[in-house]
């Protein structure tokens, strides 16, 4: 099956200073190696596109971007493409540095994804090394905190958590036919031939709408059209909805 397209998924961007943690924790968040971690500050430059399943939240994209506090010529075209993300992203966390006391930077680039309406989760990672006051900057930032360990996988749960619950409610999704189908419902897919899927794949409008069949409770049978006459003689029932392309008419 093809994937969601990256307009139909969640965006995460993953913001912070360099050397907070951001690519290990993209790293513990998926469960996969999908970003580079090094002790070497600087390590992420251009901004880092990936598109996952992110259980249980779904189809997403998450973003790692380079630090906040950049450096250089360089840096600071690398903090103008990290601020061309916020108009990309859905849901941003913000990563604050285990060991630090000043937190402007942060509070800074807090107010301009707050002006977007972006939610933000604030995180801090490395709690082994953690002597930050929590209670103090939810006061002052107003928005939801954990403490994690990308190195430990500590409360990465409780994070994904607060994802879900802060991801913006006007994000979900439209149906395709879950307003017309109830639950049970026996619906019949005919799938013509498409020269255009690949091998052994179906299109994807065709898993799009076989996967909103499965989210509402119904029954998917899908066949060629080739096989639509037989199929109607061995089914018990009528079905409840026939869908198809509508190159089938005109054969």
């Amino acid at each position: 099956m093809q994937d969601t397209p990256k307009a139909n998924r969640l965006h995460i961007a993953i913001f912070g200073k360099r050397n907070a943690g951001k690519s290990s924790l993209i790293n513990a968040i998926t469960g996969q190696q999908i970003a580079l971690v090094s002790d070497f500050a600087g390590t992420t430059t251009d901004p880092v596109y990936k598109a996952m399943e992110l259980l249980p939240i779904g189809p997403v994209v998450i973003i790692d971007t380079a630090g906040l506090d950049d450096e250089g010529e360089l840096g600071e075209l690398r903090i103008k493409k990290t601020k061309e993300v916020m108009d990309k992203t859905d849901l941003a966390i913000l990563v604050f540095t285990a060991g630090s006391k000043d937190f402007s930077l942060e509070k800074e680039w807090f107010n301009d994804l707050k002006e977007r309406n972006i939610p933000v989760i604030g995180v801090i990672n490395k709690v082994d090394l953690d002597d930050i006051d929590v209670e103090e900057l939810q006061k002052d930032f107003d928005i939801p905190f954990v403490k994690v360990s990308a190195k430990n996988k500590q409360n990465i749960g409780k994070l994904k958590e607060l994802i879900q619950i802060n991801a913006p409610k006007d994000y979900e999704r439209e149906t395709i036919v879950g307003d017309i189908i109830k639950p049970k419902d026996l619906i019949l897919l005919v799938a013509p031939q498409d020269i255009q899927a690949p091998k052994g794949r179906l299109i994807l409008p065709q898993v799009q709408v076989l996967r909103d069949i499965l989210d509402h409770d119904a029954m998917p049978i899908i066949v060629k059209d080739s096989e639509l006459e037989d199929s109607l003689k061995v089914l018990n029932k009528k079905p409840d909805l026939v869908i198809t392309d509508s190159q089938v008419f005109l054969k």
